[in-house]
């Protein structure tokens, strides 16, 4: 594809698929994906869920590059390519079915893994699974035969704003302008 329309797609799915509202605002939206992620996880995966909680793992130490790049950073170019299409028909909520794919498939090497072998994980493992086109294509049927309501989604990032909204009142104006002047 030459540069031009490779920039032309690149502005399409950065503001009409919402990619863009993952930057903006301190990433106040990435920051709902992430606790959106981790709603799931709950409900789909409750043991791992418990698992990554007893780690203090968080969704943003290991999902931040599958929100911010669609997983190209450390994923194989075949699985990506199966990505992008996926986001092109289906929309942004398509990662949260990628994501959870993963999760579901890595549940049993994750809950083996202690804090830091979970993030090596994530990092060089994970991605290594996926370099053969048919594990890539097998992880991309799993992924669109999981359930992510949008109502849920919707729910969830209720959620979020009202605790954001609850934390923002705890916080003292004047810590607000400490980082804009530092």
């Amino acid at each position: 594809m030459p540069e031009e329309q490779a920039f032309c797609v690149l502005v399409k799915i950065m503001y009409d698929y919402g990619l863009r509202d993952l930057y903006k605002n301190n990433f106040e939206d990435l920051h709902c994906k992430f606790y959106q992620l981790e709603r799931l996880m709950q409900e789909q995966l409750p043991d791992l869920h418990s698992h990554f909680c007893d780690l203090s793992l968080e969704a943003h130490m290991y999902a931040s590059q599958w929100f911010l790049s669609l997983f190209t950073a450390k994923f194989p170019l075949c699985m990506v390519f199966h990505i992008i299409d996926l986001l092109l028909c289906e929309g942004l909520n398509i990662i949260f079915h990628v994501a959870l794919a993963l999760l579901k498939t890595s549940k049993e090497d994750l809950l083996q893994a202690d804090f830091e072998g979970a993030l090596k994980f994530f990092r060089v493992q994970l991605p290594k699974r996926y370099r053969a086109e048919e594990n890539a294509r097998r992880l991309m049927e799993q992924a669109c035969n999981i359930k992510v309501p949008t109502k849920k989604l919707k729910k969830y990032e209720k959620e979020y704003q009202t605790m954001r909204e609850s934390q923002l009142q705890q916080e003292d104006p004047m810590d607000r302008y400490k980082f804009v002047y530092l």
